[in-house]
């Protein structure tokens, strides 16, 4: 059989991860020789996206960022890292993970600022959830970074600011943006803007 190379290795572990096969996982994990960011992330999506084993995905990142010479923590680990911890509502370990994303130049994109923004308002953090918003570029602004800023507006009761964010670059806007606005209007007591809008969505092709 031929050797096994960093690619090889990486194939086998994520078939075992999609097949939930934890315990070979972790086993091969643990025995590859070679290992890259693709390796680590493989095991760390897996533990961030289930129960019960938020410590393991938090230790296997600080892992990832002292094994420099294998392997990196990119975007997509720090953004999943993002939607771990606004489940588990820290907003303590937020903001380090913020601070440590700014450092290493992994914040700028829409991809990030959704993130951000979202892992903010669910740690109950919505003034930190503005200013990440507030403080992109234009260019980083995408559907998934304003729709999450104005999910976040919704959920803290703030409609006029979120009605502002909606009809700003209005291009941007598609189905869900149309829909998270009409509900956030009806439980906050809108409940004649909110069918106002849903008229509006209907006129503008969204349904």
């Amino acid at each position: 059989m031929p050797d096994r190379n960093v690619f090889t290795w990486n194939a086998i572990i994520s078939a075992h991860v999609k097949s939930n096969n934890l315990d070979h996982s972790e086993l091969l994990f643990n025995t590859a020789p070679y290992k890259d960011s693709v390796t680590y992330n493989s095991l760390f999506f897996w533990y961030a996206n289930s129960a019960g084993y938020e410590t393991k995905a938090i230790n296997l990142l600080k892992q990832m960022h002292f094994v420099r010479h294998e392997a990196c923590v990119d975007e997509f680990s720090f953004t999943r890292m993002c939607n771990l911890t606004a489940k588990l509502g820290n907003s303590w370990y937020g903001k380090q993970l913020h601070s440590f994303m700014v450092k290493t130049g992994n914040d700028i994109s829409g991809f990030a600022v959704s993130a951000l923004v979202d892992m903010y308002s669910k740690s109950g953090c919505f003034d930190e959830a503005y200013n990440v918003f507030n403080g992109c570029s234009y260019g980083s602004v995408d559907v998934v970074s304003k729709n999450a800023v104005v999910a976040a507006c919704c959920r803290e009761g703030k409609v006029d600011m979120a009605m502002e964010i909606f009809s700003n670059q209005t291009e941007l806007n598609d189905v869900v943006s149309w829909n998270t606005m009409i509900a956030g209007y009806a439980p906050n007591g809108y409940d004649k803007n909110a069918i106002k809008l849903a008229r509006g969505m209907e006129r503008n092709g969204f349904r």
